[in-house]
């Protein structure tokens, strides 16, 4: 065997024979086909429907479970599927990840939900006050109308004759 045999050996050794390692390329595909089908498991709210015990269900090539994780900052949550590797351990470098996000609305849909009787009493109170003052100007406006249209068409009143004493009339 020549030197550079033996070096190309040993390294394909120490780097967990990962060079063309057919193994890898089937828990990358794997891995990709879990986070695809947990990233589609979501409620109606974009929150993610978690698996019992955190694991997929299924073994990657080198017989080890198939770990999901989940994590959540803000409205945004992730799910990350992940293959321990060749060396079957957790969070070394060649574990086999991916990850997906989804939008989570599940804060701001449980405030909608529980302000929504407080609001639209609100707006309809609004509406009703709206209406009620709408109908009282509209209801004003057209008096003032009549009365307008009243003037127009009714003579003027003459004023009524006051009764004086006759000036030749004689003094009791």
């Amino acid at each position: 065997m020549t030197r550079t045999t033996s070096l190309v050996l040993l390294t394909a050794i120490l780097l967990g024979c990962s060079l063309n390692d057919p193994s890898i390329e089937q828990a990358r595909s794997q891995v990709k086909r879990l986070a695809d089908h947990f990233d589609r498991q979501t409620t109606a709210t974009g929150v993610y429907i978690r698996p019992a015990n955190n694991q997929a269900g299924e073994k990657d090539p080198w017989g080890a479970d198939i770990i999901v994780e989940y994590s959540q900052g803000g409205m945004a949550e992730v799910v990350t599927v992940t293959s321990a590797g060749p060396d079957r351990e957790l969070h070394s470098k060649d574990d086999v990840a991916v990850f997906r996000q989804s939008t989570n609305f599940k804060g701001l849909g449980e405030g909608i939900k529980k302000n929504a009787g407080g609001v639209a009493g609100e707006i309809a109170k609004g509406a009703v006050k709206g209406a009620v003052e709408g109908v009282k100007d509209s209801v004003k406006e057209g008096v003032q109308d009549v009365k307008d249209g009243l003037k127009m068409v009714l003579p003027k009143k003459k004023p009524d004759a006051v009764e004086q004493p006759a000036k030749d009339a004689p003094s009791p």
